[in-house]
């Protein structure tokens, strides 16, 4: 049997989708054997290779709204000095800390099923992959850690610069994995899987909206971004899906059950060609 992995890339809440392609994935009888995510992709992939099954997880995320952002706005304030310290509007801790208590604060190498997770090193400029088990490869580009905490490794996967604060380490200093690869098709292979299916969530069409709040101007600047970089993913990935939650704002917490129905449905239609790649 071929082994599948599934490549859970970053999208804020549009990363709702992600539990509605995992449902239908399970309902189809589709076998995944590895996951990897980045960003939101991460958080997912965390809490479900931990053993919290789709359908708990669609109970679950719905719960998180904007009070798990802890605005830091003692640093936004001092900001406004001459000489004060800003890393980021949120600081992250109480996602961090919700992932952590879901998974009783478990180790990336306690994990039962292969999975990975990417962050970005903005110190050494360089891609680091948070991964449940050894991974060999020669290539140098990329740093591989195995000894972190589960919940720690998410956060450093999902801390979009300016947005979130960055995550310390080691001395190191953890961004966004999306900064340099939003879907991470290369982990799914380094972790054993002969197909990868992708879940890229990034568009950036031509649109009429004026973004007049920050947070739906951030989410088309990461988008145009992003879907330059995504062109890639076509190439790597043996399957794309790509539900259309293009016109969800970054942190719209009001639309994740329908980013959820959206996933869904967009891999019930596709059920019968991914059953053909992987058979």
């Amino acid at each position: 049997m071929k082994k599948i992995g599934l490549a859970l890339g970053g999208g804020g809440v549009a990363g709702g989708a992600h539990l509605g392609v995992l449902l239908a994935l399970e309902e189809a009888n589709v076998q995944i054997d590895c996951l990897t995510g980045t960003s939101v992709g991460a958080i997912i992939a965390s809490l479900y290779a931990y053993g919290i099954t789709s359908s708990q997880l669609i109970k679950l995320i719905p719960t998180i709204g904007k009070h798990y952002l802890d605005f830091d706005y003692w640093s936004i304030l001092r900001s406004m000095g001459r000489q004060a310290r800003f890393t980021g509007l949120i600081k992250g801790k109480r996602l961090r800390n919700m992932i952590a208590k879901k998974t009783r604060n478990v180790s990336m190498s306690q994990l039962k099923m292969p999975v990975a997770f990417l962050a970005t090193d903005i110190i050494q400029a360089k891609p680091v992959i948070f991964s449940s088990r050894p991974l060999h490869t020669d290539d140098t580009a990329r740093d591989i850690v195995t000894d972190i905490l589960l919940a720690d490794a998410v956060q450093a996967s999902f801390s979009i610069p300016i947005l979130f604060q960055p995550v310390m380490y080691r001395n190191r200093m953890f961004v966004d994995g999306g900064l340099l690869e939003n879907c991470p098709v290369d982990a799914a292979r380094l972790l054993g899987a002969d197909k990868v299916i992708a879940v890229n969530l990034v568009f950036a069409n031509p649109v009429r909206s004026r973004f007049d709040s920050l947070s739906s101007l951030m989410t088309r600047v990461i988008n145009i971004n992003l879907a330059t970089q995504s062109k890639s993913i076509r190439k790597k990935a043996d399957f794309v899906l790509h539900p259309e939650v293009d016109s969800i704002d970054i942190l719209d917490f009001s639309k994740l059950e329908l980013c959820i129905q959206i996933g869904y449905t967009h891999t019930q239609k596709q059920i019968s060609e991914i059953k053909n790649l992987i058979t």
